[in-house]
């Protein structure tokens, strides 16, 4: 299994970027390799979604469990369906004086060997970039 994490600081508020990564029905308009984004189901704990995801010749489609928490606001995803034998990812956001700490947690392995050979290696710049997409959408939208 790998797991990455990462610890960002943002000039924007904690509720910013926390609505900024729920807004899960936009992720395709921004997130890298992301071709396709649906929230299912909505309540104000929890939300189901599907998201399409293509790299190459790769084309994958999973389902995931999305917990909100709210002290701290927190985003915690777990794969209902889809290509991963685990899946565990957490958003976690502090206010600080001049905006937010932003905490991430990336824990995974896939199922698949072929998606585990092709894909694990590079899960550090995948992860960058991803989180990059994140920062850049919170400019355009608070800017």
């Amino acid at each position: 299994m790998q797991s990455i994490k990462l610890t960002r600081q943002s000039p924007f508020s904690a509720q910013q970027m926390f609505d900024l990564i729920t807004d899960v029905d936009r992720y395709d308009e921004f997130i890298p390799y992301c071709t396709a984004a649906r929230v299912r189901a909505r309540s104000e704990t929890e939300m189901l979604a599907d998201l399409a995801i293509g790299y190459k010749m790769l084309r994958e489609t999973y389902s995931s469990r999305i917990e909100l928490g709210a002290a701290p606001l927190t985003v915690t995803v777990h794969q209902a369906k889809g290509p991963f034998r685990h899946l565990f990812n957490q958003w976690v956001f502090e206010d600080t004086e001049t905006g937010c700490d932003v905490h991430f947690e990336l824990q995974f392995e896939f199922a698949v060997p072929l998606l585990r050979r092709i894909i694990e290696p590079i899960m550090n710049r995948v992860v960058e970039r991803f989180v990059a997409a994140f920062e850049a959408r919170a400019l355009d939208i608070y800017g």
